[in-house]
């Protein structure tokens, strides 16, 4: 996998370098009347998507037993969003776990939550953005019913295989079994996962405002939703990059230079990252 990963980005690397050179004006045009004020905006709002998912992080914890507040899952997440970067893709919930475990939650309830994350993120994209886009562009009408497919498997079968899991685990270590996911607790993160989908696309949309493309909240937010629920399950491409740009580009039928605009969100979040790294290590220091 990891030399399959590595022959994309150069891949990737090689077909940016020929966009840039055969596209370069209508690349340029792109960003041209970019506004930097709703930008920083943007940049701002970005920083809001932590919320919803230290939601989903803490409320899961509790129902499984564990006493965690919101504002600690969310310090936690702040201090390791660098780690979305490193690959493997595992990094990010690992580094908030180690710290989460510092502050007395189980490692086997972490472990659980982030499985919780991984299984139910990418579905729930692929039927908000479905949902979205329905009658609105040319999307595969499978689409969205794989997400739903996935997260009603989630619900019938990985609910009470995690729950065994959990208690045997609980088990071995002589330790009291946490409390058993149900099926209305599902539904609850199910319904914060796409509270956070929809802000996701709502950013995403406001980006693409601040460059000055002509396209609706609904059809942007929704291509976006799709596209970057397909990248999550393309294994080799890191964080999906790269097929998700592509994808969206498809779906709302924009020229291949486009795909460099769409990239271009990723730098929004990259800087947020940072500045909101920074400012968790402070506050940890403090």
């Amino acid at each position: 996998m990891r030399a399959a990963r590595l022959a994309w980005l150069v891949l990737l690397v090689a077909a940016a370098a020929w966009l840039v050179a055969t596209r370069w004006s209508d690349t340029a045009d792109l960003v041209a009347d970019a506004r930097p004020l709703p930008l920083l905006g943007v940049l701002a709002a970005s920083a809001l998507l932590l919320v919803p998912n230290a939601v989903f992080w803490s409320l899961a914890l509790r129902r499984m037993g564990e006493g965690v507040t919101t504002t600690t899952v969310m310090h936690a997440a702040s201090r390791t969003l660098l780690a979305r970067y490193l690959p493997g893709g595992v990094w990010y919930a690992a580094g908030r776990s180690v710290l989460l475990t510092g502050r007395g939650v189980r490692p086997s309830a972490l472990v659980a939550v982030s499985g919780l994350e991984l299984g139910l993120g990418a579905p729930t994209a692929l039927v908000v953005g479905g949902l979205l886009l329905a009658g609105s562009a040319d999307v595969a009408t499978w689409v969205p019913w794989l997400g739903a497919g996935v997260l009603a498997a989630a619900a019938l079968v990985a609910r009470p295989l995690l729950n065994r899991a959990l208690s045997w685990w609980a088990r071995r270590r002589g330790q009291a079994a946490p409390r058993p996911l149900t099926t209305g607790t599902l539904a609850v993160l199910v319904a914060v996962m796409a509270s956070y989908w929809l802000l996701m696309g709502a950013v995403f949309s406001a980006y693409l405002g601040a460059m000055q493309t002509d396209i609706g909240w609904t059809e942007g937010s929704g291509a976006f939703l799709v596209s970057w629920g397909v990248g999550f399950f393309a294994l080799f491409a890191p964080l999906g990059l790269g097929v998700s740009e592509a994808g969206f580009v498809a779906i709302v039928g924009w020229g291949a230079e486009a795909a460099l605009l769409v990239a271009g969100f990723r730098v929004v979040l990259l800087v947020r990252d940072l500045v909101l790294t920074t400012v968790g290590e402070a506050l940890a220091r403090r």
